[in-house]
Formats: structure tokens, C-alpha cells, sequence
């Protein structure tokens, strides 16, 4: 081994260490940090999800991930759609891409919510907060949020549990970093197609006031 390697190999022991411990206080701690990122965007859920696999093996750590972050989810969108109406419409308001995406929702409901959810590293809050001011059905919103969640959480639970490779199987991590690239700017292609249909319905309904 390279001066590089052993680095890394130690490093990643002490995170093996630090995530032993964490196992320690059970479940309730997988979910609540799974639960975290749903209010705080800044915050890399694949982070918590790594940590969650590492901790707990590949399908407990994938189920108390989705799990908290199924519940962050859904309370943040009953939060806007009770007391967030005003304050979070503003802020869509002035972004003409997060006003696209409302009229979206509010015109197809389950099918823009669940590929939004479904892909890696889009901020749940904006779909959920774009959901709760289109005043989507809960049980719609539900099912999308549960279709799109399993989805996303698994694709970030299979690159949690790889995160090992990293250092073993060099080559693997870097084809696995490349599928998470390529299916994220898929998503991001998807959306802005949508995006711009939307638009133009607008621009021609406006033109025809």
C-alpha cells in the first residue's frame, strides 16, 4: 500500500468506529437523522444514509433512513400546507423555475411529486413546500412521497453501503459515482423538459387573456 491508501484506510476505520457507536443508541437514531435533512436542505441525506447502512447492515439502515425521512417529509409538507402558505408562496413567487414546478403539481399532482422525490439529491423541502401550497390531496401526496422515497433512498443506500470500495475496488467506486451522475442529471433533464412545457401552456394561456 501507497502513503495515500493507509491514510485512507485509517480514516475510514475511524469512521467504522465512530459509526459502531452510533449504532449503540438503536433505531431511534437512524430515524431521527434520517428525519433532519427534511427540514435542513443544506444537510447531505446520503450522508445520514451512508452512516445508517454502515451502522445497522444494508436493509435495517435502509429502512430507518426511509423511514425518517418519509416522516420529515410528511410533516413538513402538512407544516406549509397549515401555516406556511404565505410566507413560503412568496418565496416561490419570485423564482419563475419554482413557479413552473407549482403549476406542475397542481396540474398532474402524484406524477411531478414522485419523480422528484425519486431522484438522488433533489431538496425534498422545495417538493414538499411546492406540494403543500398546491394543495395536493393528502392521500396523493402520500403515495408519491412513499413510491418516490423508497426509490431515492434505495439508490442512496446501495452507494452508502459500496462506500467501502472506495478504497478496495477503486474502479468500482468510480462507475458508481458515474451512474449517480448520469441518473441525477437524467432527473434534472426530465424536470426541466416538464419545466418547459409548463411554461409555454402558460405563455400561450396568458397571450390568449
Amino acid at each position: 500500500m501507497d502513503i495515500d491508501t493507509v491514510a485512507l484506510t485509517e480514516q475510514y476505520e475511524l469512521v467504522l468506529e465512530f459509526v459502531a457507536r452510533f449504532a449503540q443508541y438503536g433505531p431511534f437514531a437512524g430515524i431521527l437523522l434520517a428525519m433532519v435533512e427534511a427540514f435542513f436542505p443544506p444537510l447531505p441525506l446520503v450522508v445520514f444514509v451512508t452512516i445508517n447502512v454502515l451502522a445497522y447492515g444494508f436493509w435495517q439502515g435502509y429502512l430507518y433512513s426511509f423511514i425518517g425521512t418519509f416522516i420529515g417529509s410528511w410533516l413538513v409538507f402538512l407544516i406549509i400546507r397549515r401555516f406556511g402558505h404565505s410566507r413560503f408562496s412568496r418565496l416561490v413567487h419570485k423564482s419563475r423555475r419554482f413557479d413552473n414546478l407549482l403549476h406542475w403539481i397542481k396540474e398532474k399532482g402524484f406524477v411531478p411529486i414522485f419523480v422528484m422525490l425519486a431522484f438522488p439529491f433533489t431538496p425534498s423541502i422545495i417538493v414538499c413546500g411546492l406540494a403543500g401550497l398546491a394543495d395536493v390531496k393528502k392521500d396523493e401526496y402520500f403515495f408519491a412521497l412513499l413510491f418516490g422515497k423508497l426509490v431515492m433512498v434505495f439508490s442512496l443506500s446501495f452507494i452508502g453501503y459500496n462506500v467501502g470500495s472506495f478504497i478496495s475496488k477503486p474502479y468500482k467506486s468510480i462507475l458508481l459515482i458515474l451512474l449517480t451522475v448520469v441518473v441525477s442529471l437524467v432527473g434534472k433533464k426530465i424536470i426541466a423538459l416538464y419545466e418547459k412545457k409548463i411554461e409555454k401552456k402558460r405563455f400561450k394561456k396568458h397571450r390568449k387573456v
